[in-house]
């Protein structure tokens, strides 16, 4: 392969779709390409091809690939061919008859399936132990927190439909998603939509190797082109021990044995995979610590509490400081936060008031204002709880 191939995705939308024909006339053409649908919505057909130079991916009868029509030409013969919307990169072609709606545009309401669902997600990235709580609290969501391997975490949760694709940590993240009885993974590096990567188990997929019979006899580097293997062994090395060529492996599973298999190619505990399935609850997979949604002051209690749990921890000595003060001498910390505040609520007032158009500065010194407001809050929380649990362990003791 001389060129520089790059995949591009696309679609086919019409009322009559099989994928077994589009499949056949684009094999009949020479194109490589990997076809993509979900078995409920045939009509609706993801398309994988490669593109370089203005032109896609063909094979010839040995397998080797070389420039075929240009995606121009391609989406506009298939869209006549099969009465159909195709989009194929940022080329566009439309000939569904002006008289048939837009199977695309399905009445959510007249579909149940279409309808937004619960779902349960496993989240997996460098999210530290000492931040779940908050993020259980800020979020109103019971999250369980499980250690894995090179400081990485899990985070478990029951998303109702309106949180559904919620992130929670921070990037790079993985997340397998249990929706509707389909399980999908996505990789998310950054928050460039376009970049993420993902996979779902609810979907059909059928390689078309161009004139040869069998995908099986092309080359990895060329199904690489247009398959999934480039993406799940990105997922893969994104997860600690992780065997991506596992991953691989169970690329075509579906229903409860895919989840089973993804769950033991990424490495994870098989309580993980009961969990996607509802059989558990995050509570009962074992090694989760599940923080509940509560009030943001006891988040930031037991953020405290796990930070200071952790080994060789460096804020130890300026917490015991902390605990000291603010049990003795509380008032040093009410008087610091209504300083705090005053100057947080001068920033904000003067930026709310200033005459349009407002300057950079100004506006930065609003956005200061208001953090310096919500710190002023937290800080008091943080005091009060830390002076209720000094006097409980000072009764605890004397008990």
């Amino acid at each position: 392969m001389n060129q520089e191939w790059t995949r591009i995705e696309g679609m086919i939308i019409g009322r009559d779709l099989d994928p077994a024909d589009v499949a056949r006339e684009l094999g009949e053409r020479g194109v490589l390409a990997q076809l993509e649908w979900f078995p409920s919505s045939p009509q609706l057909l993801g398309l994988n091809l490669a593109v370089a130079d203005g032109a896609v991916a063909a094979l010839d009868e040995q397998g080797s690939v070389s420039p075929g029509p240009s995606p121009d030409d391609l989406a506009d013969d298939l869209a006549v061919l099969f009465d159909a919307e195709v989009r194929i990169g940022s080329s566009t072609a439309d000939h569904l008859p002006d008289d048939d709606p837009d199977p695309s545009r399905a009445d959510p309401d007249d579909d149940p399936d279409a309808r937004e669902s619960a779902s349960r997600i496993v989240e997996i990235g460098r999210t530290p132990a000492s931040s779940v709580p908050l993020l259980a609290a800020l979020e109103g969501l019971d999250l369980g927190s499980l250690d894995l391997a090179d400081d990485h975490r899990a985070i478990l949760a029951d998303l109702p439909p309106e949180k559904a694709g919620w992130n929670f940590g921070d990037l790079p993240l993985v997340t397998l998603s249990m929706t509707d009885g389909d399980l999908q993974a996505f990789l998310v590096t950054d928050d460039h939509l376009e970049h993420v990567v993902t996979h779902n188990w609810g979907m059909r997929t059928r390689i078309v190797p161009g004139p040869l019979d069998d995908a099986h006899l092309l080359a990895d580097e060329v199904l690489d082109l247009v398959g999934d293997r480039p993406d799940l062994a990105a997922i893969a090395d994104a997860v600690p021990g992780a065997d991506a060529d596992a991953l691989w492996e169970c690329a075509g599973a579906d229903g409860d044995d895919a989840v089973w298999r993804v769950v033991r190619a990424l490495g994870l505990p098989q309580g993980v995979a009961g969990f996607l399935l509802g059989a558990l609850d995050a509570a009962d997979v074992e090694g989760v610590t599940v923080h509940l949604a509560r009030g943001i002051s006891n988040a930031i209690g037991r953020s405290v509490d796990i930070m200071l749990g952790e080994p060789e921890s460096p804020v130890k000595p300026l917490w015991s400081g902390y605990q000291n003060i603010a049990s003795d001498k509380p008032w040093v910390i009410r008087v610091a936060a209504t300083v705090e505040a005053i100057a947080g609520a001068g920033m904000l007032v003067g930026a709310i008031r200033a005459p349009r158009p407002r300057s950079g500065w100004l506006i930065a010194g609003g956005v200061v204002g208001g953090l310096l407001l919500v710190d002023s809050i937290a800080e008091l929380s943080l005091a009060k709880y830390v002076a209720q649990r000094q006097r409980r362990r000072a009764g605890l003791a004397r008990d």
